[in-house]
């Protein structure tokens, strides 16, 4: 994943555009910076160094936008905001709890295959639906502040 965004921003820069990686709030540079001290050396994984200078250069966190937005939840997170955005999450019971239990479960020696499978998927699914509820609630606010 590191070296397809690495490949993203050279493709963008290498036309003359720029590029922004946007994500919400504070966990996936942190998420980054802990995979890059525990994989550190090897093939392909950047340094803490190198991940938190190209984070700085091209990471965009849309938290501090929607902070500065009024919007009609209890809170700003992600799962509050993109019902507002108008996206609903497929995987059932998405949230951080679920998606602990189905990693677990993905990951588990003791686990069977048919299990073991059904949570991978879960897995996936969650994931892409975080990063279309990122771009849902990034497009709301565009469309509700120009």
């Amino acid at each position: 994943m590191w070296q397809l965004l690495e490949r993203e921003v050279a493709k963008a820069e290498s036309e003359n555009k720029t590029i922004g990686i946007f994500h919400y709030s504070h966990h996936e540079k942190t998420w980054w910076k802990k995979f890059a001290n525990r994989h550190e050396g090897k093939l392909g994984v950047p340094t803490e160094e190198a991940a938190e200078a190209f984070m700085a250069k091209y990471f965009v966190d849309l938290l501090p936008y929607a902070e500065k937005i009024s919007f009609p939840t209890m809170s700003y997170s992600i799962k509050s905001l993109a019902p507002v955005a108008g996206f609903a999450w497929k995987a059932q019971d998405a949230g951080g709890v679920m998606s602990l239990i189905k990693y677990k479960a993905a990951t588990a020696n003791e686990v069977d295959t048919a299990e073991k499978e059904e949570a991978i998927k879960w897995l996936y699914e969650y994931n892409l639906d975080d990063i279309r509820a990122t771009f849902a609630v990034r497009a709301y606010m565009r469309s509700i502040t120009e």
